[in-house]
């Protein structure tokens, strides 16, 4: 977990859904290094994860609420799968920034 490491929403769509869930377009990821994920419907892509630990309360129940309207779960299944899998976040559709650049490259 790190505040240095942030992605912004380009993708228009996808940047109105964060807007209306975070509040912002710019959300706190685990890593500034993609991984491969698959992802539901799209199958192998590189993604982010976000970083659930710095999401207020407020945050972490309307993204339950959204993913459970958007793929017609419970809110308990959506709870339980962002905790075992996280919240990938597709890196085609947002671009990276990493604060204190210094404190992580040796």
């Amino acid at each position: 977990m790190s505040k240095d490491f942030t992605v912004t929403i380009t993708n228009p769509e996808r940047a109105a859904d964060f807007e209306r869930v975070f509040g912002s377009t710019t959300v706190y990821v685990e890593s500034p290094i993609p991984q491969l994920a698959t992802v539901p419907g799209l199958g192998e892509q590189r993604v982010y994860k976000l970083d659930l630990k710095l999401l207020s309360r407020e945050q972490r129940l309307r993204l339950e609420n959204y993913l459970s309207g958007k793929f017609v779960l419970t809110e308990v299944e959506v709870r339980d799968l962002l905790n075992e899998r996280g919240m990938p976040i597709l890196a085609q559709d947002c671009i990276v920034t990493v604060a204190n650049p210094q404190k992580w490259i040796d």
